[in-house]
């Protein structure tokens, strides 16, 4: 267990000859003489430490200080609100207010207020004065300003207009006052028998005339210049001009001119006319009163337009290709052509169109697509025997003999009609082109017939004794050797309308 703490001023034992150590010069009396001065001095240090400090505790103040609304507390001894400003580097200059004054003797919880002088801008019939106070509205500013206000003044606030009732009711820090007093002028219009007074707040007459309503023309006169400043009790004398009607730019002016002609007119009216802008009548023309004077507003403005040239499809023979195959033997690439025109417009309606220039960009390159003319031959096994071939080609075959043309057995090329002569279209089978067709044998192309759906089609021929009916599409092979009139070039192939087994 560990000893309580020793206190050596209130639990030290008491000090004896024999507690005292022995010192081989010193004799114990001599030690405790010394041991009982040292305790005297550090008790008076004591006493004089504590009342030096319930001294100051005694003569200190606590006082709260507000600046611009910001509290904060403060710690002094006794003297005056100066001296503590003073201590807290708290500079007052002028125009601050402090309340209570600078030389009142502080008190403890004393709250000292200070309000800060800001700038605020004082503008009286258009002379300027900048203040330092530390008031915020603008009531108590112009009151101690010596400023009054009437109902028909102009206020203004922070660029705000103002009342009198805002004037009183206004909350916020004000930087900016503006006040115009009213001021009378006589007005005296040319055809007006009554003189007008006008009571303005206005800096300028031409200010005061419109705020009015007083309509003013370029070409009438006054008597004082429109930005002479207003001054109490002046006269102002307006002289119409002439009235003319202008129509510009989608309005008519009801304008009043001097001068002798329509350019006359226009100018006092402020109507330019630029570039190639003209006027109905004519700006030479004698002006008259009451004119009517239209002015046509003219522009010019340059239009590009592009156009996209196509190119053409070319076919080519190629003899390295095997006939009815085709491929491209050169892509082919649209052509772009730039055209600039110049267009006039008239209050804001185009006129006319000319043309400025046409140049190509990019020239167009035509398509060239090779078709084969090469002929090559195949044998194909058949019920028939073998048969060389040199095309095929599907088509529709039906069939046909004497009886179902009256008794008619003389074909196209004079060939009598009977099995083996068989009719088709010559453009795509000249006449003698042998053929063959499956279930049917072979076959030479002696006869024609009407116009079909499609140009693919065979009539294959009979006689009445031995006639079958056929209606189907088929393979027609072109039997070799190829006639000399080879049709390298077909139509495209479509099927024959309403056939029910090619759905068409």
């Amino acid at each position: 267990m560990m000893p309580p703490p020793y206190d050596w001023l209130n639990d030290s034992p008491p000090i004896t000859a024999a507690t005292l150590p022995k010192h081989p010069s010193l004799d114990s009396a001599r030690w405790q003489s010394l041991l009982f001065t040292l305790l005297a001095l550090t008790t008076l240090a004591l006493l004089v430490l504590l009342i030096i400090v319930i001294s100051t505790r005694r003569d200190s103040v606590v006082v709260t200080v507000i600046v611009d609304g910001d509290a904060f507390p403060a710690q002094a001894q006794t003297g005056t609100v100066a001296d503590l400003l003073t201590a807290l580097n708290l500079d007052t200059t002028s125009g601050d207010r402090v309340n209570p004054s600078p030389e009142t003797a502080l008190q403890h919880d004393m709250i000292i207020r200070i309000d800060r002088a800001r700038g605020v801008t004082l503008s009286v019939n258009g002379e300027v004065r900048l203040l330092w106070t530390p008031l915020t509205s603008p009531a108590e500013i112009l009151a101690a300003e010596g400023v009054h206000i009437g109902a028909d003044d102009l206020l203004v606030i922070d660029g705000t207009p103002a009342t009198l009732e805002m004037l009183t009711a206004w909350t916020v820090p004000v930087s900016a006052i503006m006040v115009r007093h009213v001021m009378p002028i006589d007005v005296e219009i040319e055809g007006d028998p009554t003189p007008r007074t006008l009571l303005t707040t206005r800096d300028t007459v031409g200010e005061a005339l419109f705020d009015a309503g007083i309509t003013l023309y370029l070409a009438d006169s006054v008597s004082v210049d429109l930005n002479a400043p207003v001054q109490p009790n002046m006269m102002v004398r307006i002289t119409r001009a002439s009235p003319v009607s202008i129509i510009v730019d989608g309005e008519t002016l009801r304008a009043r001119a001097q001068g002798s002609t329509v350019a006359d007119a226009l100018a006092y009216a402020g109507v330019a006319l630029n570039g190639l802008d003209y006027a109905i009548p004519a700006v030479e023309s004698r002006l008259l009163p009451g004119m009517s004077i239209r002015v046509i507003r003219v522009r010019e403005d340059y239009q590009v337009t592009e156009t996209v040239l196509p190119y053409e499809s070319l076919l080519q023979a190629d003899p390295t290709l095997e006939i009815d195959q085709r491929r491209v033997l050169q892509a082919g690439r649209e052509g772009l052509q730039r055209t600039r025109m110049r267009v006039r417009y008239e209050n804001g309606f185009a006129i006319a169109r000319t043309e400025e220039s046409t140049e190509i960009v990019t020239e167009a390159q035509n398509e060239i697509v090779g078709y084969g003319t090469n002929i090559v031959y195949r044998t194909l096994d058949t019920p028939d025997g073998t048969i060389t071939y040199w095309r095929v080609l599907r088509m529709y075959a039906t069939s046909y003999h004497p009886a179902a043309l009256g008794g008619d057995s003389v074909t196209a090329t004079g060939a009598t009609l009977q099995r083996g002569i068989v009719g088709a279209n010559p453009n795509i089978l000249p006449y003698d082109t042998q053929i063959y067709v499956a279930g049917y044998g072979t076959g030479s192309i002696q006869d024609t017939g009407g116009a079909r759906s499609s140009p693919y089609w065979v009539d294959l021929g009979y006689s009445d004794a031995d006639y079958v009916g056929w209606s189907r599409y088929v393979d027609v092979y072109l039997l070799a050797p190829p006639p000399p009139d080879i049709v390298y070039l077909l139509p495209n192939w479509t099927p024959l309308r309403n056939r029910p087994d090619t759905g068409g």
